[in-house]
């Protein structure tokens, strides 16, 4: 019997945690990554090279990656002095790779065949793309960065979020990619930041919308300050909904595991943010659009970080494909 081929959807640390965990399992991954970061090394990157901003690919690379550990960490490498202050060695290594090979998407290939990952990675379009934002207050931000930055300092909320052009095209290998997929994953990530963004790109909702395999969407644990404050679980599934999955996500993962209290305490009072809430109502509320909640204890807190425990959500996801397989 073959392996499930899986795509998943997003960026930054959420989608790392989960291919860590899911390359035990599988060596059909597809990870779908947006393009639209602006900020920090990667939008240095953007402004001077005129590239792609590289940090979200680098980071599902790395999480892909079979080679020494010692590699692993040059390329999460960041400088913090200097005229590289804050840039990532991995970052650098893309930009020089696109010098030599002419473009981004073969720089990643290339990269991919040094660090002999697992599966592969995409980025969601090779077109230069951008969020705008619509916010509660009646104002429009343009730069995922300056996003929720925004958001958090005038105390507004996300109303809804365009990727600009709109017509931008889908990556082929992406669409191709959906089309083979025996099981879809978005999540976890940043809600309007990372996960919306790859099903803004009309080319790829259009094949995510078209195919029949399941489509499960991780709840975050933690809201996010400047994003989901104070936003519930049947929240985010909403977001989701209103920008392009409506009637779409077969399946939730929720963790149902609390985190510790020291931990509570530090992401109130340093991050002004707090667990998704969720009450037997709005769970109630959730199952009445169709989809199947696959409660389990997905949490993996280190030092007062919280995070997904990659691993544990790969054997849910693995057990979902196989109940599919038997119907």
């Amino acid at each position: 019997m073959r392996e499930p081929r899986f795509v998943v959807f997003g960026g930054g640390t959420g989608l790392s945690s989960l291919l860590v965990g899911l390359k035990r399992f599988s060596d059909e991954i597809t990870a779908i990554v947006t393009m639209a970061d602006d900020g920090g090394g990667s939008g240095r990157l953007r402004r001077e090279k005129g590239i792609l901003p590289p940090g979200d690919v680098r980071s599902c690379l790395v999480s892909l990656a079979n080679t020494e550990p010692a590699l692993e960490k040059l390329l999460n490498y960041r400088y913090d002095e200097g005229p590289l202050d804050g840039q990532n060695f991995g970052n650098l290594l893309i930009a020089a790779l696109v010098d030599i090979y002419g473009n981004f998407e073969e720089a990643i290939k290339r990269l991919s065949q040094i660090l002999k990952i697992t599966g592969q990675v995409l980025p969601m379009t090779v077109e230069d793309v951008q969020l705008l934002a619509e916010f509660s207050d009646g104002t429009e931000k343009i730069g995922e960065a300056s996003i929720p930055k925004y958001a958090f300092q005038n105390q507004t909320k996300i109303e809804k979020i365009h990727l600009i052009p709109e017509g931008a095209k889908g990556n082929r290998d992406c669409i191709e990619s959906i089309r083979k997929a025996d099981i879809l994953v978005i999540g976890p990530g940043s809600l309007y930041t990372s996960l919306i963004p790859t099903i803004l790109v009309q080319d790829i909702v259009r094949e995510i919308l078209d195919s029949k395999v399941p489509l499960v969407y991780i709840a975050n644990i933690m809201t996010q300050k400047g994003e989901t404050v104070d936003m519930t679980l049947l929240d985010h599934i909403q977001a989701l909904e209103e920008h392009g999955l409506k009637n779409r996500i077969t399946h939730l993962l929720l963790n149902t595991t609390e985190i510790s209290k020291e931990a509570q305490d530090f992401y109130r009072k340093e991050c002004s943010i707090q667990m998704v809430k969720y009450d037997e109502n709005i769970l109630e509320k959730i199952r009445e659009k169709k989809i199947q909640i696959e409660e389990g204890d997905f949490l993996d807190e280190r030092k007062g970080q919280v995070r997904h425990n990659g691993l544990m959500l790969s054997q849910r996801l693995l057990r979902i494909s196989d109940e599919l397989e038997t119907l």
